[in-house]
């Protein structure tokens, strides 16, 4: 039976592993003025480590702020590893220069200064619990024995979003032995209306793969 959607929403934090609740826990990362690439609530994290080194950057673009690759052809081994999932941004607005929490920020977007820290450096808040799972959206049908298995990475971010939300999608073509790629599928999020792994559109629960994280 076919999935009622196939639409991405990026990584949504659901139960922590060991099926215990999720705490929620997030930490706040110094986010650059005028970012060379854009950052997504949902995406996948890293620190830069080249460049503006130190400051957060969002890992589901093919071309990472710092110059490397994220998306779907990440590789942890020569690329920066995972915090953790972006869960939005706090900044003085550049035109306003009002406080603003957001879902995204925009390649280039300058901040004001921030009367508080004396800085145009804004925040990043991102879900860094190394155990948490998540639940997101597979973009084609994935067979039982490549789940627990293998590891798999977002798709790349083209720069579209839902109300400034992420609306990537797990590369499932992508799937490699080794151990280099963003996540692991646990299984299924048993979601009744996109719970058909051998079809398009499957909701799945992933958790960061161990050698992509930097933390635990």
């Amino acid at each position: 039976m076919a999935n009622q959607s196939t639409t991405g929403f990026g990584f949504r934090a659901a139960e922590r592993l060991g099926n215990t609740p999720s705490i929620g826990g997030q930490a706040k990362y110094q986010l650059q003025t005028a970012p060379g690439v854009a950052l997504m609530k949902n995406d996948p994290a890293s620190i830069q480590d080249a460049g503006n080194q130190g400051f957060i950057q969002d890992a589901s673009f093919a071309t990472t702020d710092d110059g490397g690759t994220g998306g779907a052809a990440y590789n942890s081994t020569n690329h920066a590893k995972l915090v953790g999932v972006l869960n939005g941004f706090f900044f003085i607005d550049g035109t306003t220069l009002k406080p603003t929490f957001a879902n995204s920020v925009a390649a280039s977007q300058a901040f004001g200064t921030n009367p508080n820290t004396g800085s145009t450096n804004g925040f990043a808040f991102v879900n860094n619990d190394p155990y948490q799972e998540y639940t997101c959206k597979a973009d084609a049908a994935i067979s039982q024995a490549n789940q627990n298995l293998l590891g798999f990475n977002s798709n790349n971010n083209g720069g579209t979003s839902k109300d400034g939300q992420s609306v990537v999608t797990l590369d499932i073509s992508g799937a490699t032995a080794a151990a280099t790629a963003m996540f692991t599928v646990i299984g299924s999020a048993e979601d009744p209306e996109n719970e058909d792994i051998a079809a398009a559109g499957c909701n799945v629960k992933v958790v960061m793969a161990s050698a992509a994280r930097l933390y635990g």
